[in-house]
């Protein structure tokens, strides 16, 4: 905190550090009903805008003048001040003329030309002890040399709810300093740690995390993903990497039990371990391996991800277990509780589809996505897995619209709507267009089988305002909080 700077002016008319926002005066008057609201009520709305608006709001009467001063939130962008010194200065008056002001939501969007860490760690501290509940840190600065790091207290407040980080540091903490013991949510995007066991330690304190995001950069030395915690039910990993020669995304072993949801999007790494994860699952894969035992390394995953109870796998991954099975002449486990599969196939990997899912015997919904088909000679169709007798009720075929092999289309329909007993409903794409009506007429194998294509978009488009009601909605849900 900059203490020696004088005492800041006490209205906003003569701030004059921030771009004021494109509001009109006249139109103010609209708003003055809502100066009849209490103080309590008037401050938790400010809280929800961005600190900029929340300050011009001293110019609508003498009541509001200050205001904004005692809103328990601080959301403010580095670009809409002139000056990073005006930035500076403002921080530090909004900090110095409430002492005792708890800032249960800080935001702030850094981008600086000239970043002093001692400086930014120490105004990032103080907030940290004003009870903070809510905190994003998105870092813009644009400078080999200087790292945006993180203050020490920040792994120790026993108040935070929610943290979301971007491209700042954390410095290795001494381990009985660890302890969030409020935190639900973490999202961390090319976050960098001093040390490669800190993001272990700093998910395995949190007792009640219940979501945690981790997005991959190049060059963020992220080390091993290791996340172990017994209350975490969502997770997501992506990798935003674009130069695997040079460095692989971490490797990353996973023991939760009690996970609901994981999504791991566009990740490649050596090794990936699942330990542990609830029979209720909802699953979304979209990882290759690149390892010395690779085929080992891909059965574990495969065994682990199958007692899932829904399933998206991506065209790669397939393509993967597709030369795994043909190189090791191994079978796939059987996925017993897939209840719901979404899957792409490739070119090279689509004829395995009726094997794939022919280890899932009790599939109810299933969606598939072709990149291509092949012509009819090349297509072989003759296995029919059990789930077409027993439960599988619900396929959804997207085929893309430059695919206009008809006999292919008719092949691929056909094998569904001849050999599903329980079939429901078959939902056609628009590539299916010219064969629509070939398809319907094929006798079915369910009687009850409905076949489908969606409304062009042009005719799901509603017409009417759906704008108005909202913006009467806004106020009474804040009301009713």
């Amino acid at each position: 905190m900059n203490g020696g700077r004088g005492k800041r002016p006490n209205s906003a008319e003569e701030e004059g550090t921030m771009a004021e926002p494109s509001v009109k005066k006249s139109k103010l008057t609209e708003s003055d009903w809502i100066s009849g609201l209490a103080d309590d009520l008037l401050l938790q709305i400010l809280s929800k805008v961005p600190t900029r608006e929340s300050v011009f709001t001293s110019r609508m009467s003498k009541r509001w003048r200050n205001l904004w001063r005692h809103v328990p939130a601080l959301d403010l962008d580095s670009s809409k001040f002139p000056h990073e010194s005006d930035l500076e200065d403002f921080f530090d008056s909004f900090l110095q003329f409430d002492g005792n002001l708890k800032i249960e939501r800080f935001k702030w969007i850094y981008n600086v030309e000239e970043h002093c860490d001692p400086e930014f760690v120490s105004r990032i501290d103080h907030v940290v002890k004003r009870g903070l509940k809510d905190l994003t840190i998105l870092s813009k600065v644009n400078i080999e040399d200087d790292s945006v790091r993180m203050p020490v207290s920040l792994y120790s407040c026993a108040t935070l709810v929610n943290l979301t980080l971007y491209s700042v540091v954390f410095d290795a903490p001494r381990a009985q300093l660890v302890s969030l013991p409020c935190l639900k949510t973490m999202h961390l995007e090319a976050v960098k740690f001093d040390g490669e066991t800190i993001l272990g330690t700093l998910i395995s304190s949190c007792s009640f995390l219940d979501e945690l995001t981790i997005i991959t950069h190049d060059h963020d030395e992220l080390g091993d993903v290791s996340v172990r915690s017994p209350s975490l039910r969502r997770f997501k990993l992506e990798s935003m990497r674009e130069d695997y020669d040079e460095c692989e995304d971490p490797n990353v072993e996973v023991d939760t039990p009690g996970l609901e949801y994981m999504s791991i999007t566009d990740y490649q790494s050596e090794s990936f371990i699942i330990h542990n994860i609830s029979p209720c699952a909802k699953v979304n894969i979209d990882v290759v391996f690149d390892a010395e035992d690779e085929d080992s390394v891909i059965h574990d995953f495969i065994t682990a991800i199958s007692t899932v109870r829904e399933l998206t796998i991506s065209a790669r991954t397939l393509e993967m277990i597709h030369d795994y099975v043909e190189s090791e002449t191994e079978l796939v486990p059987q996925f017993s509780n897939l209840f719901c599969l979404h899957a792409s196939f490739s070119e090279s990997s689509w004829e395995m589809f009726p094997t794939f899912l022919g280890c899932c015997p009790n599939l109810h919904s299933l969606f598939l996505e072709f990149d291509c088909l092949p012509e009819k000679e090349e297509i072989n169709l003759s296995l029919v897995p059990h789930c077409f007798e027993s439960s599988l009720e619900y396929v959804q075929l997207k085929v893309p619209i430059t695919v206009s092999e008809t006999s292919s289309k008719m092949e691929l329909a056909i094998y569904f709507v001849r050999n599903c007993s329980v079939l429901k409903k078959l939902m056609l794409n628009e590539s299916f267009g010219n064969v629509i009506n070939k398809v319907r007429k094929i006798p079915k194998r369910s009687e009850g089988c409905k076949i489908a294509m969606p409304k062009p978009l042009h005719e799901n488009v509603s017409h009417g305002s759906s704008l108005l009601p909202l913006i009467c909605g806004f106020i009474p849900k804040i009301l009713d909080q």
